[in-house]
């Protein structure tokens, strides 16, 4: 098997290490949140539990999509999986793949500068997840894909 040739089933996602930093970063941002209502005497205990309970739990939302987004490819097609939705996309339903600009590559948060669509036979285009150029060698993984794609279409490149 070449190097080049994507191995399937492949999946793109968070590093664990980062998501053990941001779950770590949200939980002391959280802390910091709760202490104002903790603190004062006007909210009654109950209050002050269901207000927690309700900022742990959104915290906990946020860790959890963040851990399980991503992009899996497979010999059935792509299924991207974000934080509140999962998306299959059948091989027969996409047309290409291709990188275009990250319009919010201007904010200089270490955001990519490039991101990766599989566009829809409708036309769409559906963002992948981690396929970008922060996470990985961006036209490399997007010829490794076009290639897969031409062979479940049927046709060699």
């Amino acid at each position: 098997m070449s190097e080049d040739r994507l191995r399937v089933p492949h999946e793109y996602r968070v590093a664990t290490a980062r998501v053990g930093g941001l779950a770590l970063t949200i939980l002391l941002l959280s802390c910091g949140a709760l202490l104002p209502l903790w603190s004062d005497k006007e909210f009654a205990p109950s209050s002050k539990a269901i207000g927690t309970l309700l900022v742990l739990g959104f915290c906990l939302l946020v860790i959890v999509g963040v851990a399980r987004a991503g992009t899996l490819v497979t010999a059935e097609g792509i299924t991207v999986r974000g934080v509140l939705r999962r998306r299959r996309l059948p091989w027969t339903d996409i047309t290409r793949f291709g990188k275009a600009p990250n319009p919010n590559a201007h904010t200089g948060r270490g955001a990519p500068a490039y991101l990766t669509y599989a566009f829809h036979t409708d036309g769409r285009k559906i963002h992948l997840p981690y396929i970008d150029d922060k996470h990985v060698l961006l036209d490399r993984e997007v010829e490794r894909l076009n290639t897969l794609l031409a062979e479940h279409h049927g046709h060699a490149r």
